[in-house]
């Protein structure tokens, strides 16, 4: 599963959302958009933490699979 990750300026998560592909038909589709000075990441979230549920455990354990 593809996701959005949005950092600040010292690297830390702020968001998380799941990306969806493509227009689902009549429905608006939305997309992140980042802060002046945060970046936007998109990246495969790693199986092992597809069933997280917890935001704050989610972004700890997202750390390692960012790129800088």
């Amino acid at each position: 599963m593809k996701i959005h990750v949005i950092t600040d300026e010292k690297g830390r998560i702020v968001a998380t959302a799941q990306s969806v592909a493509g227009s689902q038909g009549n429905l608006p589709t939305a997309q992140p958009r980042p802060l002046p000075g945060h970046k936007l990441h998109h990246i495969e979230l790693p199986k092992e933490l597809e069933g997280l549920r917890d935001a704050e455990q989610l972004h700890q354990r997202l750390k390692g699979h960012l790129k800088a």
